[in-house]
């Protein structure tokens, strides 16, 4: 019999799936013809941000599957769940200032 998940682990899904989708849409501005790189340090700035983003995306949807599994406690996860987050915003931000300064 599966068992209901908490609404905290709901939550957190939630929000992990709202970063997610985030992360998606950085990838999707940063490949705007608008943000082409100017200069070869722009370039490769646009090529570290772009696998970053893949690693980010890939590492958010493994944590989304390990807290999905029903044995598995949103506190067993918190570290992994906080430093996700954090990753995704300084994503954000790093993607805001190639933006910006390119």
């Amino acid at each position: 019999m599966k068992s209901i998940m908490s609404s905290q682990k709901v939550a957190v899904l939630t929000e992990l799936e709202r970063k997610r989708k985030s992360v998606e849409q950085l990838l999707l501005k940063l490949e705007s013809y608008l943000y082409e790189p100017q200069t070869h340090s722009c370039f490769e700035k646009k090529q570290s941000l772009k696998t970053t983003i893949n690693r980010t995306a890939n590492s958010t949807d493994s944590l989304m599957t390990i807290l999905k599994m029903n044995d598995i406690s949103i506190m067993d996860s918190m570290d992994d769940i906080e430093r996700q987050m954090e990753e995704c915003y300084e994503l954000e931000l790093e993607v805001a200032s190639y933006m910006l300064n390119r």
